[in-house]
């Protein structure tokens, strides 16, 4: 995951404390982003080449664009066992267990390992967000439709499996190196 401005920010931040703190000068850095006024400091940082990056390998794309598709599997067939465990006992244990359920995130861990700074994808955060957003609405669906578990049908899911959906394509976009 490209996290270069974030750190950029973080190191700025950290050389401006040290710098206030410390009674010698900070080295010079080999690259400055923008000016520094007198009395400031000025961090180095690695700033992505301009321009579109280039793509992974197909392997790697292919490799992590599977995983992500089997983590959207993983809630699409969650989901499925709390629409059958509807109005029974099963439901409850099932609902403790999805609202506990983040292994989306060792997923895109594992995917994004397929890829450098310079070849992931945009599309893999995409596929981070969406599936955040699927979960959030599993959890959402579990939690309201408790109440009438016993008296009435289980109700649509419809946001859940919309927000699935939008994952499984953006893990399609994975493989494209979109």
């Amino acid at each position: 995951m490209n996290h270069t401005r974030t750190a950029a920010v973080v190191l700025a931040a950290t050389g401006l404390l040290l710098n206030g703190c410390s009674s010698s000068p900070a080295p010079a850095p080999p690259k400055t982003i923008g000016a520094a006024s007198p009395g400031t400091a000025t961090i180095a940082a690695s700033v992505p080449p301009a321009g579109p990056k280039k793509p992974a390998p197909a392997a790697n794309r292919t490799a992590a664009a599977k995983i992500l598709h089997a983590s959207v599997k993983h809630y699409r067939d969650s989901l499925a066992t709390g629409r059958s465990a509807w109005g029974s006992p099963k439901f409850g244990p099932w609902q403790q267990q999805a609202l506990l359920d983040l292994t989306y995130q060792d997923a895109f861990s594992k995917a994004d390992k397929q890829f450098t700074a310079e070849t992931e994808p945009d599309s893999i955060n995409t596929w981070h967000d969406d599936i955040a957003t699927a979960t959030d609405a599993i959890n959402q669906w579990a939690q309201k439709n408790t109440i009438d578990t016993t008296t009435q049908p289980a109700p649509a899911s419809t946001e859940a499996d919309r927000a699935l959906a939008k994952a499984d394509k953006d893990a399609d976009q994975v493989a494209a190196g979109k």
